[in-house]
């Protein structure tokens, strides 16, 4: 008799389960000009919060790596519907991060969604956050060079 109740109640929670919502995911397409060259790779992290935006990818929902050519690159992600922000690194050569000089001025491309600019420091959370709604979302983005 215990056997055949939670036989039932599996069935139940199997059948539940499936008739439940999944969570659709829409396309956040990122795509970046305005690279002085074609040179190493970019580096993006996608952050669903104002937590580690934008200089800690440690703290990103997601990260991606793409290359760039003829000056471009594009990246795709498959993304829940919310809020978002992201930064972007043109990481010339290869080493995972962003070279700075020793008073910590950016020596690589660098963006953020939006197209946010930074007063004396990174750009704020609350300038690059945007929306991703059902039908998905495009982000143009310049790369830009101290």
């Amino acid at each position: 008799m215990l056997a055949q109740s939670l036989n039932t109640f599996i069935l139940a929670l199997t059948a539940a389960l499936a008739a439940a919502p999944a969570e659709t995911d829409a396309e956040l397409s990122i795509r970046m000009s305005g690279f002085r060259n074609d040179d190493g790779q970019v580096l993006i992290a996608v952050f669903r919060g104002e937590a580690g935006f934008p200089g800690d990818p440690s703290k990103a929902w997601k990260t991606a790596v793409t290359r760039v050519a003829r000056g471009q690159a594009r990246v795709d992600l498959a993304v829940p519907a919310g809020e978002y922000a992201f930064a972007i690194v043109h990481d010339e050569n290869g080493n995972n991060k962003m070279d700075t000089t020793w008073v910590g001025i950016p020596k690589e491309g660098y963006a953020a969604s939006n197209n946010a600019k930074g007063r004396f420091g990174p750009p704020k959370y609350r300038d690059a956050k945007f929306t991703v709604g059902a039908d998905g979302a495009i982000q143009r983005i310049v790369i830009q060079y101290f």
